[in-house]
């Protein structure tokens, strides 16, 4: 049985997971609830909902969501499994995983943030192809250019804060992104 049990974003596992995923993230902004992925009480990995991304190419359109709807999206910031012992426990183990996120996210979303939650986004760095996901019934609707940003220490201009942004658009250091999305029912 798939148990998706909701941790801190400081649990050890969790923190494993990150230093060893290929994206390597330090941590997550704003809002989030991360979830410890247990099948028959064996620990399998981690996932995390978040706060959407200000700007994804076509995600709007294809939520049917303005800028100031994005508190009903959430982002599935951080996904990671491996096998045990070589092996999953059921076949398509990660769409299945991904499948029951979208439930249970919804859920804690709404208990948490006071939001429904109209839709889903991720981001999958190539070589990924995002097949869990489109097997789970998320959409590729785009490619990002490949952007990566930063905060630093300094004052934002923006609505967010928390430091100034930094952006890099080096053309030798671009890591695009394939944008897949879900809209609930």
């Amino acid at each position: 049985m798939l148990e998706l049990r909701q941790t801190k974003k400081t649990d050890k596992n969790l923190l494993l997971r990150m230093e060893n995923h290929y994206s390597k993230p330090k941590g997550f902004v704003g809002r989030n609830i991360c979830y410890a992925i247990f099948y028959n009480s064996v620990y399998y990995g981690h996932i995390v909902a978040g706060s959407a991304t200000r700007f994804l190419p076509n995600r709007n359109e294809f939520l049917e969501v303005t800028i100031k709807d994005l508190n009903h999206v959430i982002n599935n910031v951080f996904f990671n499994v491996a096998p045990v012992n070589g092996s999953y426990p059921i076949r398509n183990f990660t769409s299945f995983v991904i499948k029951s996120f979208v439930d249970q996210a919804r859920k804690d979303w709404k208990i948490k943030y006071g939001d429904d939650c109209v839709g889903f986004e991720t981001l999958v760095e190539k070589p990924r192809t995002g097949e869990c996901y489109r097997r789970a019934g998320w959409t590729l609707i785009s490619e990002t250019k490949g952007y990566t940003c930063k905060r630093v220490p300094g004052k934002e201009t923006g609505v967010f804060s928390g430091g100034k942004r930094v952006w890099n658009t080096n053309p030798d250091e671009l890591r695009p992104k394939f944008v897949l999305c879900y809209k609930c029912a």
